[in-house]
C-alpha cells in the first residue's frame, strides 16, 4: 500500500464517524429525512478520497451508522437505497474532483443530479412492489431532499475552502500537483 493510500485510511474513518454522529442530531429535530446528514460526510469524503476509499466510505457509512443506530432502517428498505445513492454519488465526486481535477462545484453538482435520478429509478421500481402505487410518490421523495441539496451546496464547498486553508496536504493525498479548488 502506497503512503498516500495511507493517509486515507484515517480521513476516511474520519467520514465514516461524522457520518454515524451527525444524522442523529438530525433526527433529533426530525430533520433526517429533509436535511439528508448522512450525505454531507460522505459527499466530503469523495471530494479528498480516491474513488476505493470514497466506495468504502460511502457502503461503510450507513452500514455502520445501520448497525449501532438502527438507522437508516431497513424496512421500509431505506439502507439498500441509501448504500446505492451515497456509492453514486461519492463515486462521482472522486472522480470528477481527486482523479480528473475538476472543480468542487461541478463534481458536488453532478453528484446531486445523479443522486436525484438514481432514487427517483428506485422508487420508482420499488414503490409498487411494496404497495405504494401514488403516481407522485417517486417524485414526492426526490423533492422531500431538495433542502438537504441546498445544504450541501452550501457546507460543502465552504469546507473544502476551510480545508485547503487549514489542511492543504489533504488536497494532495492522490497527487502532489493536483489543486483541487478551481475557484
Amino acid at each position: 500500500m502506497q503512503e498516500s493510500e495511507l493517509k486515507q485510511i484515517p480521513l476516511s474513518a474520519l467520514f465514516i464517524a461524522s457520518g454515524i454522529v451527525l444524522p442523529p442530531v438530525f433526527h433529533l429535530a426530525g430533520l433526517g429525512a429533509t436535511f439528508l446528514p448522512m450525505f454531507l460526510p460522505v459527499l466530503l469524503g469523495g471530494m479528498v478520497l480516491t474513488w476505493r476509499f470514497a466506495l468504502l466510505t460511502a457502503v461503510l457509512t450507513p452500514l455502520a451508522s445501520w448497525l449501532l443506530t438502527g438507522m437508516p432502517p431497513v424496512v421500509p428498505p431505506v439502507l439498500p437505497v441509501m448504500l446505492v445513492e451515497l456509492s453514486v454519488a461519492a463515486l462521482l465526486c472522486s472522480v470528477i474532483r481527486v482523479h480528473l481535477r475538476k472543480s468542487v462545484w461541478l463534481a458536488l453538482v453532478t453528484a446531486i443530479l445523479a443522486d436525484r435520478l438514481v432514487l427517483f429509478l428506485i422508487v420508482k421500481v420499488m414503490a409498487p412492489l411494496l404497495g405504494w402505487n401514488h403516481p407522485l410518490f417517486s417524485i414526492s421523495i426526490v423533492i422531500s431532499g431538495l433542502p438537504g441539496n441546498v445544504l450541501q451546496l452550501i457546507i460543502i464547498p465552504w469546507v473544502m475552502k476551510m480545508i485547503k486553508s487549514k489542511f492543504p496536504q489533504w488536497y494532495h493525498l492522490n497527487n502532489e500537483q493536483a489543486d483541487w479548488i478551481a475557484e
